[in-house]
């Protein structure tokens, strides 16, 4: 290509949303590389063709996706795109969740002033239950209760830790020697049971 076709850094980051630093920046790590260095200058320069995958990158980083799963649909259909996307929603709805909690410990401080309520007797804090698909599980019950869901300890998570209203629901999967799952019964108090029943239905419950 011919070199006065090509578009200053300056030019491309106004046309793209990108800074020259993320420019400068994702040359380096290779995920943008730039169409013409000058070797006397380390001047960069870009084709016209980039504008696009550029654009992509601004709006991918404007949703805070994660530099290593851009790399990974860029170039790709767009149907690879949206999915990244809706998996990338679904792990800042389960953050949400998570400061949704911290922000309810947060008031529950400042009205109460203590960190961690007293311990008045002894209050079971975990149950678990076997289930055939723990990721099937996990996705239902944060949809229907609306709560955390915790890969690490495979549980989901009520509350905040070193609050009153911690509890956790820890998922097995059934071992192939298992008959299979069992029935488990647990009860939870809930401010409107209405909005909590229809959340239950939405996320696939069925009534008995």
């Amino acid at each position: 290509m011919n070199g006065n076709d090509l578009l200053s850094i300056g030019a491309f980051a106004q046309s793209t949303g990108l800074s020259i630093a993320a420019l400068r920046h994702y040359d380096e790590i290779e995920l943008l590389k730039s169409a013409l260095v000058d070797p006397d200058t380390g001047y960069r320069r870009y084709a016209p063709d980039q504008l696009d995958q550029a654009r992509l990158i601004c709006g991918l980083r404007g949703v805070d996706l994660p530099i290593d799963e851009i790399r990974a649909v860029l170039g790709q259909p767009a149907t690879n795109v949206r999915s990244a996307l809706d998996v990338h929603r679904e792990r800042l709805v389960a953050q949400l969740r998570e400061l949704s909690q911290r922000l309810r410990a947060v008031d529950e401080l400042i009205d109460t002033g203590e960190l961690m309520p007293a311990l008045q007797a002894v209050r079971p804090v975990q149950i678990r239950i076997t289930v055939p698909d723990v990721g099937r599980a996990a996705a239902f019950y944060t949809t229907a209760f609306d709560v955390v869901f915790n890969e690490d300890i495979s549980s989901l998570q009520f509350g905040t830790y070193r609050s009153d209203r911690f509890f956790l629901v820890t998922l097995e999967k059934c071992g192939e020697d298992s008959p299979g799952p069992t029935r488990a019964h647990f009860g939870l108090l809930v401010d409107d049971v209405d909005a909590a029943h229809d959340r239950a239905l939405s996320a696939g419950a069925a009534e008995v």
